[in-house]
């Protein structure tokens, strides 16, 4: 989103924080004065015969004070938690009580993409003692008193600019990564079925020497993945034979190396041989159903049992398909086609809905808490528009790539999206049932840029937010 113009309705929002009130006067004569006087514009207009009209538009600053580091600190962490984010503060090194520098360590804690201007008189710190207190960083600069009204003005202006072009970079790569995804599935729907046909012809797609592809091979390919657990070594072949191609194929021969695998890449099924171990399949297939991050997965077990017992025991440790060994390979197909379809209609199901209900969405119990805990922290979050996918893993305990691949699964999106649609949906709800303004709405969910909020909710649902408040509400 470019800077603000003349026209537009944000400011650039500034933080000044200096025990001296003269110094809070100053930076108001010089900010303030950008904002133009219009009988004066006119007054010049009539003398030079310029056109008011074609004056450049001047940047417009919201500016708030403190007079000491732990004032600056506490208005930051309620910017923060208002969703009304500062783009630029200009920062006292000699203050009593914290420094300038100890104040800008603990307000970047809370906001790291505040660009700031520590500004000093004396030599107290080198630019090497700085960046060794505050770290290596493109947010920070030194602004030396006396200092020049036009210092003050470039800083302000291309500070504040280069806050809202990375905001904007942010929001595109967002969009970006969206798009990919969604044309990403189409294509690998359709290389499915031609590979599925292929395979069903007799002649498959790729050899099975693909299978034991490393970690990284996987994260890298989108074919869906399968994880193989133990298994008679003719038998298996055959099934790595007949899947290769059409899905991406991991094996696995221990209780403990399948545990290990499946949490590490999360594949899209899991086909376990109840006889990896003395009763160690059904285990193993209740264990994957009561830890998290796999807890989603479909189990198909393969057992020589056809009992109703054994398929009892099956149901209770979570099996999703029971298969007679040795399978035969367009049933194994068809029931693997199977699972992968009905969760793509379910991540259908969830896009449809105006709110965040994990017991839709999840498949399990396990699943539900999961979930249930993603929309808790990032509701305890919703206002805050740095939080992202990092800050999400880090505090669900899990990877990056984990995430991606349990969500990619669950709600058949991008953890991004995920929390962008949550709010959304909350973004509507307060339309519908509150009186805040658009504009109060859009920074209370986490969004700092109008132009991008009425873009994505209009593609969500299908109306503009002011005319989805007015149509939501009830008749007076």
């Amino acid at each position: 989103m470019p800077i603000e113009t003349a026209s537009d309705s944000v400011f650039a929002r500034i933080l000044v924080i200096d025990d001296n009130p003269s110094v809070h006067d100053a930076f108001d004569g010089i900010l303030r004065g950008m904002v133009g006087n219009d009988e004066l514009d006119a007054d010049e207009a009539f003398m030079f015969g310029k056109n008011p009209g074609d004056k450049p538009a001047r940047p417009k600053y919201e500016i708030e004070h403190a007079m000491s580091g732990m004032e600056g600190i506490d208005k930051v962490r309620q910017a923060v938690e208002t969703g009304r984010p500062y783009q630029v503060a200009f920062v006292d090194v000699r203050m009593p009580g914290i420094d300038g520098v100890e104040t800008i360590e603990r307000f970047w804690k809370l906001d790291q993409q505040v660009q700031t201007v520590i500004c000093t008189a004396y030599a107290d710190y080198r630019w090497e003692d700085l960046a060794k207190h505050l770290g290596a960083t493109d947010c920070l600069l030194l602004l030396k008193k006396p200092f020049h009204n036009i210092e003050v003005l470039q800083m302000a202006s291309t500070l504040s600019h280069k806050w809202f072009l990375a905001k904007q970079a942010a929001l595109k790569l967002e969009q970006m990564e969206r798009w990919v995804s969604q044309r990403t599935q189409k294509l690998l729907e359709m290389q499915r079925r031609e590979n599925s046909k292929a395979g069903e012809t007799g002649h498959p797609a790729a050899d099975a020497t693909s299978v034991e592809s490393a970690p990284a091979m996987i994260a890298e390919s989108e074919l869906p993945v399968i994880l193989l657990v133990g298994g008679n070594g003719d038998q298996l072949n055959a099934v790595r034979t007949g899947l290769a191609g059409t899905y991406n194929l991991l094996a696995a021969t221990e209780l403990g190396q399948a545990t290990t695998t499946a949490e590490e890449n999360v594949p899209d099924t899991i086909l376990v041989d109840a006889a990896i171990a003395d009763d160690g399949g059904l285990r193993l297939c209740a264990d994957f159903k009561q830890r998290p991050i796999t807890s989603h997965i479909p189990v198909i077990l393969l057992t020589t049992d056809d009992s109703d017992v054994a398929r009892m025991r099956a149901l209770e440790a979570g099996v999703s398909e029971f298969l007679v060994k040795p399978p035969r390979l367009p049933l194994l197909r068809a029931r693997l086609d199977n699972l992968l379809e009905n969760r793509r209609k379910l991540h259908e199901h969830f896009q449809q809905l105006h709110s965040v209900l994990p017991r839709e969405l999840a498949a399990n119990k396990t699943e539900a808490e999961f979930l249930q805990r993603v929309v808790a922290i990032v509701e305890k979050n919703l206002p805050d528009y740095e939080f992202d996918v990092e800050k999400l893993a880090r505090q669900l305990g899990v990877s990056r790539r984990q995430l991606f691949r349990k969500f990619k699964a669950v709600a058949g999106c991008t953890p991004n999206v995920f929390m962008r649609d949550i709010r959304l949906k909350h973004a509507a709800k307060l339309l519908a049932e509150s009186q805040l303004t658009v504009s109060e709405i859009i920074y209370a969910v986490g969004f700092s840029d109008p132009k991008y909020f009425r873009t994505v909710f209009r593609e969500r649902f299908g109306v503009l937010p002011g005319e989805y408040g007015r149509s939501s509400r009830p008749e007076a």
